[in-house]
């Protein structure tokens, strides 16, 4: 399907339309939700590699103003009373400031994190998951783009989901069961719905619910979560997924990027033993066929899989992120505001035409360093995370207050909760 199955390429700044009601404020709202039980700050030790230099009380503090300011610009009581989004504002992801399938999960999964320093946070998740609800496409899983004008699906043909938010969700709906209880039912319904249309026959994930059985994209390779669901979820062959889901990490960078470990935004025949490259313009207007916008998550995914689950049990992941950590800080010269959004599969700068450093790039290598044991350019890119040096908006913001959790070790695990 030639559309953009989630991230657009464009880095225009979109118009600050109002979608729904005002920006909710910071994390001092007060509600009567149910006490979590695993509160904000976690403060997690992990399997492998090293932690920021900074106290952990400095980190601490770090993420909670991080949060207040995601918090207000990003985060939107609407479309209908008893509903939040998290809207795409100051990017191109969805008409009129709207949101899109990834935006929800990345915001469910934010949420419940921060619940115990957010007072208001199961009330909040709950207004996400609501929206989620009311915009199921035909196989129960969200619809991927939501018009912020008219809230109705923003693209063309049937509407459909896209893998990265259906993970997400899924894994925020496990998250938010073990914070506060009451989401089992809902969480295991979401996760049959997600095996039965995004997971492909042999046990790798495809693109979207209705796309072909032959694709993947790397970037919703998040193999914490697929651990999560395994140990969660019986009724389901999570392992499944999770064993041919390294096995076409492994043997397409063993092919394409032996030394720095790097996949292309989109993969084909990965349903085969011979992943490769899509074309250039598989599915959007940038080069499919190297790291770009999408992949550029990979480093963020691969590193937390590593810090949470340890170099046995994630040991591709932690194999991986040690390759792209090294090959990210070699190309920056260890400055991660020079770490491109485009980059070739042998680990050179992708060049790409009109082409703008984003600082979400360099943000997400945060957690592969952390597995790699850098101290030097872990504490790096823990500075950086204070800045934002292009202008990022929607995107960068949200994907920095993902890694800012990671990088202060305030990221816990619902499979051992």
């Amino acid at each position: 399907m030639a559309r953009p199955v989630k991230r657009l390429a464009s880095r225009a700044v979109a118009a600050c339309a109002s979608f729904g009601l005002l920006a909710t404020g910071g994390g001092t709202t007060a509600s009567a939700a149910t006490a979590p039980a695993h509160p904000f700050p976690a403060h997690v030790t992990y399997q492998v590699g090293v932690m920021p230099s900074a106290s952990q009380a400095t980190r601490d503090a770090a993420v909670q103003k991080a949060y207040d300011s995601w918090k207000s610009t990003y985060l939107v009581k609407g479309c209908a009373s008893n509903e939040y989004y998290v809207s795409t504002k100051g990017d191109d992801d969805a008409p009129n400031n709207g949101t899109v399938s990834e935006a929800q999960g990345y915001g469910m999964n934010i949420v419940p994190l921060m619940a115990g320093y957010d007072a208001n946070a199961k009330a909040e998740f709950d207004g996400l998951w609501q929206l989620v609800k009311d915009h199921k496409d035909g196989d129960g899983l969200m619809q991927w783009q939501l018009d912020g004008k008219s809230c109705k699906y923003a693209d063309s043909g049937t509407p459909d989901s896209a893998t990265d938010g259906d993970l997400d969700i899924g894994y925020g709906l496990i998250l938010a069961d073990r914070q506060w209880g009451g989401y089992t039912a809902d969480a295991k319904a979401w996760l049959a719905s997600f095996y039965a249309h995004d997971v492909a026959s042999d046990g790798h994930l495809k693109c979207e619910d209705d796309g072909p059985g032959t694709d993947t994209r790397p970037s919703d390779m998040m193999l914490d979560h697929l651990r999560a669901f395994a140990a969660y979820d019986s009724a389901h062959d999570w392992n499944k997924v999770v064993t041919r889901t390294e096995a076409v990490i492994s043997e397409f960078t063993g092919t394409y990027s032996s030394s720095a470990g790097l996949l292309s935004d989109f993969v084909v025949g990965a349903n085969t033993t011979t992943p490769k490259p899509a074309p250039a313009n598989y599915q959007e207007d940038q080069p499919d066929n190297i790291v770009g916008y999408n992949s550029l998550r990979v480093p963020w995914h691969m590193g937390t899989d590593a810090l949470v689950n340890g170099s046995s049990t994630a040991a591709v992941a932690y194999a991986t992120a040690k390759k792209e950590s090294a090959c990210l800080k070699s190309l920056s010269g260890g400055n991660p505001a020079k770490v491109q959004p485009h980059i070739k599969l042998n680990c050179a700068n992708g060049n790409v035409s009109g082409d703008t450093q984003a600082e979400e790039a360099g943000d997400s290598a945060g957690p592969s360093a952390m597995a790699a044991g850098d101290q030097a350019w872990t504490d790096a890119i823990w500075k950086q995370l204070a800045t934002n040096p292009f202008g990022d908006a929607y995107y960068g913001e949200t994907i920095k207050m993902l890694v800012y959790l990671v990088m202060a070790g305030d990221y816990w695990n619902p499979a051992t909760a």
